[in-house]
């Protein structure tokens, strides 16, 4: 997903207020306006390098209730001036400095001139990390204990186009550790080791889902693969519909990124077929079912799009589609 403000400042900052629209209300600050954004989709973990400039985001009580976001935030300050609220006023983060943000609760930023890497995770991956998410919210983590952190989070941001699927659990898994390492002083709950026990078994899963989506699966085949026993996949998953919801929801992932790939010319059967669908007819059902369009439209709109308010509209509903991945 990519986001870059062009030429009229007054319609890029109009774009980009409604690019995030669904998750947060946008104020001009002075100062002319830019934003750069782009985000890339890891195992769990949504990464954001953004470069801004006269700009700030809220999320209101009213909001947060409103949509019932779930994730957090982990906000790198690469450069600039860059200040959050998280309920005590406005405070200076400065570079170097990683602050945690939870986004069901209310919160304020500002960047006058600013580049801030945001990692945002499903709770489940802050538990793994650090066992309780309690009094996370707002805590900022100094720049001698986030290096590690930080230098990954960097390193990330210029090497995430590179990644391949089967490796996106094994780079979550790394983040998670750092991330344990930089808030080192929070006291792990005794139910931290169960959790991310809880969460290896889940990424297991997950890789050798994504490694094999083209191929026919079933809770048997999966265990017998990844030793993890029929009724603990079915535990472990409960929340997204049982291991058969994840294996949908990671085909439609798939297939809508080759849709979205202009220099992919399959068929929509070929590509139905590479995804693991029974059918085109099977691929398309469940396509307008989860996106309101069918394949075919929705690589026509992304193909077609020329203006940047076209592309900012789409951009904005793969946001929305991300982030719903991991609330």
């Amino acid at each position: 997903m990519r986001f870059t403000s062009e030429t009229d400042p007054a319609q890029d900052f109009e774009l980009y207020r409604d690019l995030y629209s669904s998750g947060a209300d946008v104020t001009g600050l002075d100062g002319d306006f830019f934003a750069e954004v782009t985000g890339w989709r890891l195992a769990g973990i949504l990464l954001f390098d953004r470069r801004l400039a006269g700009v700030g985001h809220e999320r209101s009580t009213e909001r947060v209730r409103r949509d019932q976001f779930d994730h957090f935030t982990v906000q790198l300050v690469a450069d600039g001036l860059y200040e959050v609220d998280s309920g005590n006023d406005f405070g200076w983060i400065e570079p170097g400095r990683i602050v945690l943000l939870d986004m069901t609760r209310p919160m304020r930023n500002r960047a006058t001139a600013a580049r801030v890497i945001t990692a945002s995770v499903s709770r489940e991956v802050l538990q793994a990390a650090l066992g309780s998410t309690a009094g996370l919210h707002g805590r900022v983590i100094d720049q001698d204990k986030a290096l590690l952190l930080a230098d990954y989070m960097k390193s990330l941001a210029v090497r995430a186009p590179e990644i391949g699927e089967a490796d996106l659990p094994a780079v979550s898994r790394a983040f998670i550790d750092l991330l344990t390492v930089a808030a080192g002083s929070v006291e792990l709950g005794r139910g931290a080791d169960l959790r991310r026990l809880e969460f290896a078994r889940r990424e297991s899963v997950k890789r050798f889902i994504e490694t094999n989506l083209n191929t026919e699966l079933t809770a048997e085949i999966i265990g017998e693969a990844t030793g993890v026993s029929r009724a603990t996949l079915y535990r472990i998953f409960q929340a997204e519909g049982g291991v058969g919801g994840v294996i949908q929801a990671r085909r439609l992932v798939r297939l809508r990124a080759a849709l979205g790939d202009p220099s992919d010319a399959r068929s929509l059967a070929d590509i139905a077929h590479a995804c693991g669908f029974k059918s085109e007819s099977h691929m398309s059902r469940l396509f307008r079912a989860a996106f309101a369009a069918s394949p075919g439209e929705y690589r026509r709109q992304l193909r077609q799009a020329t203006t940047i308010g076209e592309r900012a509209e789409i951009s904005r509903q793969r946001w929305d589609a991300l982030l719903n991945e991991i609330s």
